[in-house]
């Protein structure tokens, strides 16, 4: 190819090369197809219950999903890949424990769903250790949040309060549905950097939490939007951004707008 042809084929491909290149746009739309496969699988025509997955964050996402079914706005391509990265280690994971499970005949549940009417919760459980009567959920995380928890200077204190209240919830249903209380919870983070994992363990306090966490969800929802108050909607400040929230222009900002109106 001579350098005016080289020239040329530069100028053709400029919008795909910002774009990420052709290979990106074909990768983004097939994650895209592969989550709206998923949500039609667990979620379609059900749009009613809360997500355990939302667990211990703001209550007006609950709202907009749960009461007013709105659809949220997709994250973006580079956020779809990092959760499509996730899916990818939770499934080679969730084969490795079944192939174990049939090897060594023990019971377990993979991808177990929960459904709590009296809390309007539905879920997925990643993994149950049926004979330890433990509970897993797999988490990736980058190189930052691992320096955060298990660093020199880190503590496993600085793992999410989301992901607690999240295995809370399913320590719950276990709880309540098999008449039995759980021995134990367990988190296991995959560094995504260089795939060392590390586990740690969830107190079971966590389980009334969760208890009284979508309690107020129900009763809150119920009566209709929670109004916007940092504790309650957002519980964090962080949750209201258009990164992180598909909500965020239906809910008009959330504790953005206040903070302008007040001119914070």
């Amino acid at each position: 190819m001579t350098s005016k042809e080289v020239k040329s084929s530069k100028i053709k491909g400029k919008d795909l090369a910002h774009k990420g290149g052709k290979l990106r746009d074909i990768y983004d739309s097939y994650i895209l197809h592969l989550n709206e496969r998923k949500m039609d699988r667990r979620y379609r025509g059900d749009a009613r219950h809360f997500h355990s997955s939302q667990a211990g964050l703001c209550a007006r996402k609950h709202y907009f999903h749960a009461v007013e079914h709105e659809e949220p706005v997709q994250p973006s391509g580079d956020s779809l890949r990092l959760f499509r990265l996730g899916d990818v280690v939770h499934t080679d994971i969730q084969d490795a424990i079944r192939w174990w499970a049939t090897i060594e005949g023990e019971p377990i549940f993979i991808e177990k769903e929960i459904l709590m009417e009296s809390y309007g919760v539905k879920g997925f459980i990643d993994f149950a250790y049926i004979s330890e009567g433990t509970l897993y959920d797999i988490k990736t995380c980058n190189s930052w949040k691992w320096k955060m928890m298990f660093g020199r200077d880190g503590s496993e204190s600085n793992s999410s309060e989301n992901y607690a209240m999240q295995i809370g919830t399913y320590g719950l249903w276990y709880n309540e549905t098999h008449g039995a209380d759980l021995a134990g919870l367990k988190l296991t983070y995959y560094k995504k950097d260089d795939s060392t994992m590390r586990e740690i363990d969830i107190s079971l306090d966590y389980i009334d939490a969760a208890k009284e966490y979508w309690t107020q969800i129900k009763d809150f929802t119920g009566k209709g939007i929670p109004p916007v108050k940092l504790g309650l909607a957002p519980v964090y400040a962080w949750e209201c951004n258009p990164k992180y929230c598909g909500y965020y222009d239906i809910c008009g900002g959330g504790i953005n707008t206040i903070k302008k109106v007040e001119g914070g």
